[in-house]
């Protein structure tokens, strides 16, 4: 029997990842570079979109003990990365391999052999990998999707070329269904009516959500935003309710993921922070309330084909956008979660999303780095309370700068808003890098 389309879809889009995407990605193309490529290494030169090179830059990587950048992220995939381990390519390294990476790093760059460039009029996820030796010469090139491994040339001959396929049109055309799937009132009654037993991948993320947001409320890790947020609650500093609680809890898990936590995350579409926001959100709210085991499991179900749901109507940036979706639609479908749990209709969920998408409008990604948990937090904030509005009635009009009275049509304008206006943000972010001599 054929899994329904929203478990595939869900099983397709939910990718266990040890790390932020962006090293994972450098890491995962250097590693299969490099299993091309067997000799003494002569140079590396890497080539990414904006975004790529950008948001590899701050964000601190696992088992690296703090490192973050693009070379020491390709030295490590190089050294001892497993490109069979998909996005926990690092999982397995060592500190004596930590060593030889960044006697690599060093070595290279001081002869002018390590490159890390900005390639423009490509895809927002976008990163080509060349690794000379003294035997071989591999390419290796990465596109839509951080793990999207579309072209592989060794020694001038093309072993893979699928550069012309994009991922997301490819998985629904496969399954024979379209975007008119996932609207809010067809998730809501695929939730209220799937079989448990379809969901482990659901309880799976659950489990890895669990953990690693345990270890950002445990540990100081990034920015701490969420073990403070929670330590003031214990002190009687701000409230110990429900949505104080759901947000310590969720944003936890970005501060121990952005600040380089070994535990792995469930992604959604990509993102770690995403997938990590729409699993924890229900989670902590649901357990805060007492709510079933069964209810907990739906919401959550709910706001990751919530945030599937978006992302796919943004199109070319699904999986990595100019605009901070961490802070903007992710907090949107994990709203979503949370009124799933206190039992609102599809025309709640509609207006949390109208009102905190046109809320966080145009804030742009400007890279993965520590700082990434206190945004979410803030987006998360202003759409947990877009949701109490809702819940009476409230909600952002139509005729209020790029909202719609319907959802769809409102993450169609964030679409275009960068679009048309964003599209060169993640250029202009590389440039003050290169101003601020602050790329690694």
């Amino acid at each position: 029997m054929a899994k329904n389309i929203y478990v595939q879809l869900l099983e397709k889009e939910l990718i266990p990842a040890c790390g932020c995407t962006e090293p994972m990605a450098f890491a995962l193309a250097a590693a299969l570079a490099r299993k091309h490529a067997p000799g003494k290494i002569k140079e590396i030169h890497l080539k990414g979109s904006g975004l790529m090179v950008t948001g590899v830059q701050a964000v601190l990587i696992p088992n690296s003990h703090g490192r973050h950048g693009g070379y020491i992220s390709t030295a490590m995939g190089v050294v001892a990365g497993d490109p069979d381990m998909d996005m926990e390519v690092l999982t397995k390294i060592t500190d004596e391999d930590l060593e030889k990476a960044e006697a690599l790093v060093e070595k290279l760059l001081a002869a002018g052999a390590f490159t890390q460039d900005l390639e423009v009029d490509v895809p927002s996820i976008y990163l080509s990998t060349n690794i000379i030796t003294d035997q071989h010469n591999a390419t290796v090139v990465l596109q839509n999707e951080h793990n999207g491994i579309c072209y592989i040339e060794v020694d001038g001959k093309v072993l893979l070329d699928t550069r012309d396929i994009n991922p997301i049109t490819e998985a629904l055309k496969k399954n024979n269904v379209d975007k008119s799937i996932l609207t809010i009132p067809k998730i809501v009654e695929f939730c209220n009516t799937v079989d448990l037993a379809e969901l482990d991948h659901i309880r799976y993320a659950m489990k890895l959500t669990q953990d690693i947001c345990q270890d950002g409320i445990d540990n100081p890790l990034g920015m701490q935003c969420g073990r403070v947020l929670l330590k003031n609650m214990e002190r009687g500093l701000v409230a110990k309710d429900e949505y104080n609680y759901t947000l310590a809890w969720t944003i936890a898990g970005l501060d121990a993921r952005m600040g380089g936590t070994s535990y792995t995350a469930m992604s959604n579409t990509g993102s770690g922070n995403q997938g990590i926001i729409c699993t924890m959100a229900p989670m902590a709210a649901g357990k805060w309330r007492g709510d079933s085991e069964e209810k907990i499991i739906r919401a959550v179900t709910l706001s990751n084909l919530m945030n599937i749901y978006l992302d796919y109507r943004s199109n070319e940036y699904a999986h990595l956008s100019p605009e901070c979706y961490c802070g903007g639609v992710a907090p949107a479908a994990a709203a979503c979660g949370v009124a799933y749990l206190h039992g609102d209709s599809a025309e709640v969920l509609n207006d949390i999303v109208r009102t905190g998408l046109g809320n966080q409008a145009g804030i742009i990604c400007d890279g993965a780095k520590p700082s990434c948990a206190f945004r979410a937090y803030t987006g998360l904030f202003a759409t947990l309370h877009a949701m109490l509005l809702a819940e009476q009635g409230i909600s952002t009009g139509a005729t209020e700068g790029i909202v719609h009275e319907s959802a769809d049509v409102t993450i169609d304008n964030i679409y275009r808003l960068q679009k048309e206006t964003m599209n060169h943000t993640d250029e202009f972010v590389w440039k003050i890098k290169q101003e601020q001599k602050t790329i690694c």
